[in-house]
């Protein structure tokens, strides 16, 4: 593997690549340190100690330590980008939809006019499919192209239809514990990989930019431009986009997608009274569940805590044989993940880990307490169902113990959107 377009800490890991420029990790202008990796300027996530190698006060970074330390005493380099023009050929088993194949204009003409995009699309949309043909016209132009998203689950997902679409170009597979192979033009990662680059990516199409940690945290959306060459086009994709980001774009750079791929409307959730407790059996629930084992059907089971999630856990676990929880926290989490694709496990007990990024038909959905949940996550667990041409349908269950606006403006969102669906002629 090369590391074109990298940032690098020690020559020593370069080989016939050259360098761009050179420059201390972390700088001080006028009081104001500066982390040269991650531009992060935050006071707070700097450390000062002293380094008995360079007899001095040093000052490192510790919001992208997890990628090696970065500091005052020390230069970082940053490696030339590489451009290789690619026949980019992709395989799609299915047209696109008269929705899908205006976005995929669209996205390609943004892309080739190095222009920003907001896709508002429901869950469902087919976005994933809707992003080829942006890609393809991108890589025959030579651009770098770098697909992200926040989270690992979804980047997983997002890799595997990739690959099986651009079979013969090498794709670079990046998150936590897991490096890339290749030349980095043409990379899926997290988010946080992106902090390895600099002016490198012509386009960075982001997935589920609304989801954790990247809604929360401005650094991230700094590290998607820090990454960027100087004329770049970013596409962010979405089904519930943050006010903070559509105050960003002016209307025609919103594209909003209502309609899901088969044209089959969108699941809209039902408020149900009731108060699953942590210390006994719920017979509402338990019917539910063992109707749905009756059926052959899937369920996925949402809390909004990880310790009560456990505790109710622990009461229904003894009535089924297929039923498992998992976490942020489970260090099992992604071989539950497989084994839940792979059929294994009937019953998912769940946080909003699993709001998106999994794709199961015969699907239904639970939200414990649902009036402890944001709006964009409950339209997000909606979307978790009749995702599939096999099975479109589904029901989406809110156990609440009083309705709250958050919970009445999802589903509003979720009937808008059909509704707007219905006008276009998208659906069946």
């Amino acid at each position: 593997m090369k590391l074109y377009g990298r940032i690098c800490h020690d020559l020593n890991e370069v080989t016939t690549e050259s360098v761009r420029t050179r420059v201390r990790g972390v700088t001080n202008n006028q009081g104001k340190y500066k982390c040269n990796q991650c531009t992060n300027t935050d006071p707070k996530l700097f450390f000062q100690y002293y380094c008995h190698h360079c007899n001095e006060q040093v000052i490192y970074c510790r919001y992208c330590i997890q990628l090696g330390k970065v500091q005052s005493c020390k230069d970082i380099f940053m490696i030339e980008s590489k451009r290789d023009e690619s026949a980019a050929k992709y395989h799609l088993n299915f047209e696109l939809s008269e929705q899908q194949q205006i976005a995929s204009n669209k996205i390609k003409d943004c892309i080739l006019n190095n222009q920003p995009l907001l896709v508002h699309a429901v869950t469902g949309a087919g976005k994933t499919e809707m992003i080829f043909e942006g890609i393809s016209a991108a890589r025959q132009q030579g651009y770098n192209v770098a697909v992200v998203s926040p989270r690992v689950d979804v980047v997983k997902e997002v890799y595997l239809r990739l690959r099986d679409a651009f079979q013969e170009e090498q794709i670079d597979l990046m998150y936590e514990g897991h490096a890339g192979q290749y030349d980095s033009t043409f990379v899926v990662s997290t988010v946080h990989q992106l902090m390895r680059y600099d002016c490198h990516f012509n386009v960075i199409i982001v997935d589920e930019v609304d989801a954790f940690p990247l809604e929360m945290d401005n650094q991230l959306m700094q590290i998607i431009k820090k990454s960027s060459t100087m004329k770049s086009s970013h596409i962010y994709l979405t089904a519930t986009p943050p006010p903070q980001l559509l105050s960003t774009f002016n209307e025609s750079e919103i594209i909003k997608l209502p309609a899901r791929y088969h044209g089959s409307p969108l699941p809209v959730p039902e408020f149900i009274f009731n108060d699953v407790k942590e210390n006994r059996i719920n017979k509402k629930l338990l019917n539910f569940l063992k109707e749905q084992i009756k059926n052959s059907r899937k369920t996925f089971v949402f809390f909004h805590d990880i310790t009560y999630m456990h505790h109710v856990f622990k009461i229904y676990q003894q009535y089924f044989s297929n039923i498992e929880c998992v976490s942020s926290k489970d260090k099992q989490r992604h071989e539950k993940v497989n084994r839940l694709r792979a059929g294994e496990i009937d019953i998912m007990f769940t946080t909003t880990i699993l709001e998106r990024g999994v794709t199961l038909e015969f699907l239904d959905v639970v939200i414990i307490r649902s009036d402890e949940f944001e709006c964009s996550a409950i339209v997000q667990i909606a979307g978790r169902v009749g995702r599939k041409w096999s099975c479109t349908t589904g029901k989406v269950m809110c156990y609440h113990v009083g309705i709250t606006k958050k919970m009445t403006r999802a589903r509003n969102e979720i009937v808008k959107m059909n509704r707007l669906a219905q006008e276009k002629g998208w659906l069946n």
